[in-house]
């Protein structure tokens, strides 16, 4: 046994179960018995206000105005207010956001639209479903998001999907410079940055609009749905039609019976509209996010000086204009990984030691089999242009994160100092035992 004595008070056939790895059958850091944080949580308002929808017999927007506001709407005024913008629009899925987001800026079909390589494929299929091609960049190796070094100007792109990844966010301030000066459009996915935000300013409002998922495993959950964020009026009620089959909200307050949508129609919409059950929820766990948010970073932070001693691994560090952390998964990196190990393997490790589930990062795009236009007919002129586009790009930095990362839900964060003693723990013995 590397580092540990033979001479022992223990019984010889127990020793080997003490320092060898819980994979291996030795003896888990943390106690199977001791529960971690689950997640979902239902906030307290949140069996109300579902109970409200339920009987109030309005369980969507396109339905007849009743007596009480529609948490639809309800959402989209306080979201709006949290983020700092002047506009919501609530749509059923993040990808629906980057769908309907990218059309709203009035692009011509085929145009060029850069995306990180290291990130969820609705990044890049949003740009195919809007009509556009999906150009593929590398991150920044510090923050694993898009940089203007990384910008490759010659593809003549015209807007950029910029992800804020994991628990950083790109550096905004840089990336709006860029597209100002080169004209092009950036768009926030914001999808696992719920109020995050970097100088002062919130993740969401610095680009031309902001996209957001609060697909379950998101720190602002509805089970699925979405929004955008803008400040801008034109682009809110262009956003408005493309969600709800070229409607929009009316300006007055209607009267019982009639819609609570008017058809504006000076765009092809399609529906994409949050059900009243989903906003109900986000309604709810708007009312708690800020204080999970602080119990996270303040555990983030205990993580990381725990992390600081423990050679061979670092606990992902965000820019250092970044004002507010949202941790959606917090990736540990390993610079080297042991020999005959892999990330795979290192998440089976930790997850056996821990009695929760740590697990891969999203497979960088440019070898995710999840992104494949081809296999889609009635997508072959942006597919072929997409696979002419990246004939021989390699990305780096994307791969790294791929190959050495491993990541936990940011829902081991809502837990005790007690339990990141535990993280500590477990990664201080996978890394003397695997050394």
């Amino acid at each position: 046994m590397r580092g540990i004595s033979r001479v022992s008070t223990l019984p010889a056939m127990a020793t080997p179960s003490l320092v060898s790895l819980a994979i291996d059958g030795g003896i888990p850091v943390r106690s199977p018995g001791k529960p971690w944080p689950q997640w979902p949580q239902s906030p307290p308002a949140a069996e109300r206000y579902l109970l409200d929808v339920l009987h109030g017999r309005r369980w969507t927007l396109t339905g007849p105005i009743r007596d009480s506001e529609l948490f639809e709407r309800r959402f989209a005024r306080e979201f709006a207010a949290w983020v700092g913008t002047r506009h919501c629009v609530p749509v059923d899925h993040g990808s629906s956001a980057l769908v309907i987001g990218l059309e709203s800026l009035g692009l011509d079909y085929g145009d060029r639209v850069l995306v990180p390589a290291l990130t969820w494929t609705a990044s890049a299929t949003a740009a195919l479903r809007a009509g556009l091609v999906p150009v593929l960049t590398d991150v920044d190796a510090v923050t694993g998001c898009m940089s203007p070094d990384d910008v490759d100007l010659g593809v003549d792109a015209k807007a950029a999907v910029v992800v804020h990844w994991s628990c950083c966010m790109a550096d905004m301030e840089a990336l709006t410079a860029l597209g100002d000066r080169s004209g092009i459009l950036m768009v926030e996915d914001c999808a696992q940055a719920h109020g995050a935000g970097l100088y002062g300013r919130t993740a969401g409002t610095w680009g031309r609009l902001g996209c957001f998922s609060t697909q379950q495993g998101k720190v602002l959950s509805s089970g699925e749905g979405g929004a955008v964020v803008t400040d801008d009026d034109a682009l809110a009620l262009r956003l408005e039609e493309l969600r709800a089959d070229s409607r929009s909200y009316r300006t007055d307050r209607g009267r019982c019976g009639e819609l609570e949508t008017v058809e504006t129609a000076s765009i092809m919409g399609s529906n994409f509209c949050l059900s009243e059950f989903g906003a109900a929820l986000l309604c709810a766990q708007l009312e708690v996010i800020d204080e999970q948010h602080a119990t996270r970073r303040r555990n983030y932070d205990l993580l990381a000086a725990i992390v600081e001693g423990i050679p061979g691994v670092r606990l992902h560090r965000p820019h250092p204009g970044q004002t507010q952390m949202s941790i959606y998964e917090l990736p540990f990196i390993f610079d080297e990984l042991p020999t005959g190990t892999s990330a795979p393997y290192l998440a089976r490790v930790l997850s056996a030691e821990l009695g929760t589930e740590f697990y891969l990062t999203d497979e960088p795009l440019n070898t995710s089999r999840l992104l494949r236009p081809w296999t889609k007919p009635t997508l072959r002129p942006l597919a072929d242009e997409f696979v002419r586009l990246h004939d021989g790009r390699e990305f780096p930095h994307a791969d790294f994160f791929g190959r050495n990362t491993v990541v936990t839900h940011h829902s081991t964060l809502l837990g005790t100092e007690s339990d990141m003693e535990d993280i500590g723990a477990a990664l201080r013995k996978v890394v003397r035992t695997l050394s």
